[in-house]
C-alpha cells in the first residue's frame, strides 16, 4: 500500500516582504513542503528571488489572484464585476455564470499570471487561488483550460472536509472535486486548514492537503493566519514524516 502524503502549501507568497521572510522560515524549517504565488502583488519579485536562492523553485505554484490588487491585463480590468472603477479587483463575490466576453476576460488574466510564472523559471506549476475564487464553477472552467493548455500539474480542491459543510455545498464541492480528477488535475483526495484535516487524520490512508498562511505575529513570531504558532500548529497534526510534494 502506497505511503499517505500530506501537502502543506504556504499561501499568499509575493504578497510583501515580511508574508516572503514568513515562508521562507517555514520551508527552512520543514513545516511547509510547497507554496503558491502571487503574480500581480509588490512582493512577487523578491519571491522569486528567495525561491530560487534556496532552492525552492520547483515547489511554487500559482496563488491565481483577481480578488486583491492589480490586474495583469486590460481586458479584466473593463469588467465591472472584477473590477472598480479605478480598474483595481474587487472583493471575492459568488459568480456561478459568467458572460462569455467575461469568461474570455477571466482566461487572459489567468493565462497572464501563469505566464509570468513561466518566465520567472517556475516550471512545474500547480494552482489554487486567493480568496478560493478558483472555486467558483465558471473561473474554475477557466482555470481548467488554462492549465491544460500549460502543462499545470495540479489544481486545489475545494474544501470537502471539516464542519459547515452543509448538504448542497457538499454536493457541489464533490461535482467540482470531480471534475478536476476528471482531468488529472487533483493531487490529493482531501483538502482544508489544519483544523478542517485534523477530522480525518487517522481515518484515512488518502493524500491530504492543508492550507496555511505563515506570517509573523507582533512579538516575530512564526504564526498561521489565526495568530496559533504555526511550528505548534504542524506539531500537534503530528505528520511531519509525511509532509511532502
Amino acid at each position: 500500500m502506497s505511503r499517505q502524503k500530506i501537502i502543506v502549501n504556504a499561501d499568499d507568497f509575493g504578497f510583501n516582504s515580511a508574508i516572503n521572510g514568513a515562508i521562507v522560515e517555514a520551508f527552512q524549517k520543514g513545516l511547509v513542503s510547497s507554496a503558491t504565488i502571487m503574480a500581480n502583488m509588490p512582493g512577487f519579485d523578491e519571491a522569486i528571488d528567495l525561491a530560487r536562492r534556496y532552492g525552492l523553485l520547483r515547489c511554487i505554484g500559482l496563488h491565481l489572484n483577481i480578488t486583491q490588487g492589480t490586474p495583469m491585463t486590460s481586458a479584466i480590468r473593463c469588467c465591472r464585476r472584477f473590477c472598480d472603477e479605478i480598474g483595481g479587483f474587487r472583493p471575492r463575490r459568488t459568480m456561478f455564470r459568467l458572460s462569455r466576453h467575461e469568461s474570455e476576460a477571466v482566461e487572459i488574466e489567468i493565462e497572464a499570471q501563469v505566464r509570468a510564472c513561466l518566465g520567472r523559471g517556475l516550471n512545474h506549476l500547480h494552482l489554487d487561488s486567493h480568496h478560493h475564487v478558483h472555486t467558483e464553477w465558471a473561473i474554475g472552467s477557466a482555470a481548467i483550460r488554462v492549465a491544460r493548455r500549460y502543462g499545470i500539474v495540479a489544481i486545489r480542491l475545494s474544501r470537502n472536509c471539516g464542519p459547515d459543510i452543509n448538504s448542497s455545498h457538499r454536493v457541489y464541492k464533490s461535482i467540482y472535486n470531480g471534475r478536476l480528477r476528471f482531468y488529472g488535475l487533483a493531487s490529493s483526495v482531501f483538502f482544508g486548514s489544519a483544523s478542517d484535516v485534523q477530522t480525518i487524520l487517522g481515518k484515512t490512508c488518502a493524500n491530504i492537503e492543508v492550507m496555511v498562511h505563515p506570517q509573523r505575529d507582533a512579538s516575530g513570531a512564526l504564526v498561521d493566519l489565526d495568530g496559533i504558532d504555526l511550528q505548534e500548529k504542524i506539531r500537534s497534526l503530528d505528520i511531519q514524516d509525511r509532509i511532502g510534494n
